[in-house]
């Protein structure tokens, strides 16, 4: 291990121990008064008929302290909200009245699952089975029964609705508002067996009318560290006997398939592939995830992303359910974990362990390939093609109070002797006291797998190098500050994570100063950011120059009607898009616009930039930008619309010398909770015109899909349908498929039948 990857341990090393040695002077979080759970009698059924009317629910224990979050914190509701919990053998049952003096006003839309949003009328339920506060699972259902879920991560105070778990819910309306009654099966949450439960909830309801609000079962600071750092006690649950499951969800898919490639000859395929995944729990911290020929297709279309005039490499959402157990594990201060990085696999396994104070993952997955792998550079992302390989994937994470310490260690193998990726590091988060947080990350990269020239992979001597990111960020009522300094050696590569630049020492700082409830504006706040790229003179052919600098002040606001609105001034940036380049001196505005103009039409989204831009393929300052709308429509209440367009261009000498726009239409009709009809149709053009030195070309695809899709629950799903697209502009290639694919949850069609 060389001098510098040792300090850099050393580094971090010593930064968790002054964490831990200052750990007893960090405040503690304020109590929370708690929520009981009442037990059902031995053999007393209880019915979802999104009612409170058992007598069950008349025993239980009711709450009712709400205080609210959103637009005042702290100030009591306007609409009273009461709880009651109980258990059996099997699952938590969660009942909540949300009353309303004017019910005629619930937004109550039935929505896909995991669309439920501030748009809407709904209930939540946060719960940290754990007791930690370092992730909670969520779970939400709006006043029509819709649902969603998924997994919120304190660390970087974000939600993930990608994980799906097992649970029932139905919503009832009535002259006093709404009732919503989950069943959450203990085999869905992830809890331990250290002695008495530490379980930890929150419930929430949002009310969006003109003002949007949200209620809470507890007080959160306006400045809390996060928005689980305050969950309440959830205390009476006593634990199963039996706390082991086993899950079998075997799946069918059939396909029919015919491609023509512009004049040539048409071509029909037909197959059925069967899939195989299963999860079992043996002991109560410990998940098994196996996986046997599982077909990861998407039944829903990505959403189109602009990348004509973009120098590195683009994210994508991972919507596979094999990386869902646990997501939160995979995250970092870097994106040191990108699942779509393994493409095709052909099987997987998976361990995971949650403990109250340890958790851990690690999987190993053998892939066909088939995708891209990421060549960052200082300047931008290259890419070769990806060949078939295995590889092995671990993750620790370590919390006590305010600390957390955590480790990666990824290897990846790539068939036909084509080299390895091998990255490894130590990483850690400590909450310093109510205001600052401090995260940091290292990671340490062997590759033998070189980029050959011809845009694939083949073995060669190892290059090693590093990663380092540390971040400070100290957060009030009233104000923001952070400062992040990213350095990446050159050579750095993590084929497994999503890595984009390298060679290259990034410092970016921000400063914001908020007044909340001023005038007719909930939150409206002043901002600086100074973002700062240089490359990296490290004696390995790097350069030291400036890459990309910009110091932007701007506004950003939040008021009634799901207002969102921002505004940034980049008048003192520069870019420079190759080696020994032009630094441009870019000036540009860039906005963004998010508002609820009626109850039909809950959301529409207005962005983009424009002024003088750098073309980045042309290597020239330019009149440009991009413009984006999104609009989400209620015509019916069964049916939703979804428009939305982007548009990028740039001009030289009057005319467009580059112009990419991409439009996708959605429309869903809903049958009810559990069945819709969607369609979507989507168009991709990319136009670049001739120049000196720059040879123009077009591109132009369109992509249709009419799917049924029947979801009884996360295991059991129907989905029929047919897709057809054409790519191409001279000679176009065109394809039609149709496809069947079902999947079922074994235990629960036992339960059933």
């Amino acid at each position: 291990m060389s001098s510098s990857v040792l300090t850099r341990s050393l580094s971090l090393l010593s930064l968790a121990l002054a964490a831990a040695a200052a750990l007893a002077q960090a405040p503690a979080v304020p109590p929370a008064p708690p929520i009981i759970a009442a037990r059902l009698a031995a053999g007393e059924q209880l019915p979802l008929d999104g009612t409170l009317a058992h007598p069950a629910w008349q025993r239980a224990p009711v709450f009712t302290d709400f205080v609210e979050k959103w637009p005042e914190t702290g100030r009591q509701p306007l609409h009273e909200t009461r709880v009651r919990v109980l258990f059996d053998e099997a699952a938590l049952y969660i009942g909540v009245e949300a009353l309303d003096e004017r019910p005629q006003q619930i937004r109550a839309p039935l929505v896909r699952h995991d669309m439920v949003n501030r748009t809407q009328d709904f209930v939540f339920a946060n719960i940290d089975a754990i007791g930690a506060r370092q992730a909670a699972q969520f779970f939400r259902v709006n006043a029509a029964g819709s649902t969603g879920d998924g997994i919120y991560t304190a660390a970087d105070d974000t939600e993930d609705f990608a994980p799906d778990f097992d649970f029932d819910a139905v919503a009832k309306r009535h002259e006093r508002g709404y009732t919503v009654v989950m069943r959450i099966p203990f085999g869905s949450l992830r809890f331990d067996s250290e002695g008495d439960p530490a379980w930890r909830i929150m419930i929430g309801r949002r009310v969006p009318r003109d003002q949007v609000y949200l209620h809470t079962s507890v007080l959160i600071p306006v400045d809390a560290p996060s928005f689980i750092a305050t969950l309440q006690p959830l205390q009476g649950v006593q634990l199963p006997a039996h706390q082991q499951f086993l899950t079998l969800r075997p799946s069918l898919t059939w396909r029919q398939q015919r491609t023509r490639s512009g004049d040539g000859p048409t071509t029909r395929e037909r197959s059925i592939d069967a899939t195989l995944d299963l999860k079992w729990r043996p002991l109560p911290e410990l998940v098994i995830d196996a996986t046997l020929n599982p077909d990861f297709s998407q039944v829903a279309l990505d959403v189109p992303q602009l990348a004509g005039n973009t120098r590195f490499a683009l994210f994508v959402d991972e919507k596979r359910p094999f990386f869902f157990e646990s997501s939160d594990l995979l995250r970092s201060p870097t994106d040191a974990i990108y699942t779509r990085s393994f493409t095709e696999p052909k099987a997987g396994l998976r361990a995971t362990w949650r403990g109250r104070s340890l958790a851990a993952t690690a999987f190993g997955i053998d892939d066909r390939g088939g995708g891209i792998v990421l060549l960052p550079g200082p300047y931008a992302s290259g890419e070769a093609e990806q060949p078939a390989s295995q590889a092995l994937v671990a993750r620790v994470l370590s919390t006590r109070a305010g600390l957390q310490w955590g480790g990666l260690a990824v290897a990846r193998r790539y068939a036909g002797d084509r080299g390895a990726n091998n990255v490894f590091g130590p990483d850690v988060s400590w909450q310093v006291d109510e205001a600052w947080r401090v995260r940091g990350q290292w990671l340490h990269s062997e590759t033998t797998a070189l980029p050959d020239g011809q845009g694939k992979l083949r073995r060669g001597v190892a290059q090693a190098a590093d990663r380092v990111r540390l971040t400070a960020t100290r957060l009030t009522d009233q104000t923001e500050t952070s400062l992040t300094l990213d350095d990446i050696g050159q050579g750095f590569r993590h084929d497994s994570g999503f890595v984009v630049q390298n060679g290259a020492r990034n410092l970016n700082a921000f400063l914001g100063k908020a007044w909340r409830n001023w005038g007719p504006l909930n939150e409206f706040w002043i901002n600086l950011r100074v973002d700062d790229s240089q490359a990296k003179s490290d004696g390995k052919g790097g350069s030291g120059e400036r890459i990309s600098r910009d110091v932007h002040p701007g506004f950003w606001l939040v008021g009634p009607h799901n207002l969102e609105a921002e505004l940034h001034w980049h008048g003192r940036a520069q870019l420079r898009t190759r080696p020994g380049g032009v630094l441009h001196d870019e000036h540009f505005w860039q906005g963004e616009l998010i508002v609820t103009p009626a109850a039909w039409f809950p959301l529409l989204t207005v962005g983009g930039r424009a002024g003088r831009v750098v073309d980045v393929e042309a290597d020239a300052l330019r009149r440009g930008g991009n413009a984006q709308l999104i609009m989400t429509m209620r015509p019916h209440a069964r049916l939703e619309l979804e428009p939305r367009a982007e548009y990028a261009w740039t001009e030289r000498n009057g005319r467009r010398a580059y112009r990419e726009s991409s439009a996708q239409l959605l429309a869903v009709w809903h049958f009810d909770a559990r069945q819709t009809l969607r369609a979507i149709v989507q168009r991709y053009t990319y136009d670049r015109r001739d120049e000196p030195g720059l040879t123009g070309y077009r591109l132009a695809g369109t992509d249709g899909s009419l799917t049924y899709a029947w979801r009884q629950s996360s295991g059991s799903v129907l989905y029929v349908g047919a897709g057809r697209s054409r790519q191409g502009v001279d000679g176009p290639a065109r394809s039609n498929e149709l496809f069947v694919k079902l999947q079922v949850d074994v235990d629960e069609l036992r339960r059933r039948f």
